[in-house]
């Protein structure tokens, strides 16, 4: 099974609770979520390691996660 690691970089703290609520879901998924503390400028590094045929947009199609 093949694993993708995906990172987005939010700034909205709203964004940063709908992607934390929705952990269970990705880890159901077979999933990872990692979210760091936020910058001094309030900006939150959040990493997703999900395995195929999974992509970030099946959970959180508006937030922009990329490949790392």
């Amino acid at each position: 099974m093949a694993i993708q690691t995906y990172q987005a970089l939010l700034a909205r703290q709203d964004s940063v609770e709908r992607v934390r609520k929705m952990r269970q879901a990705i880890e159901r998924a077979g999933g990872r979520m990692v979210i760091e503390s936020p910058t001094p400028m309030g900006m939150v590094v959040i990493t997703l390691t999900l395995p195929d045929p999974y992509h970030p947009r099946d959970f959180f199609p508006d937030l922009p996660f990329y490949l790392s």
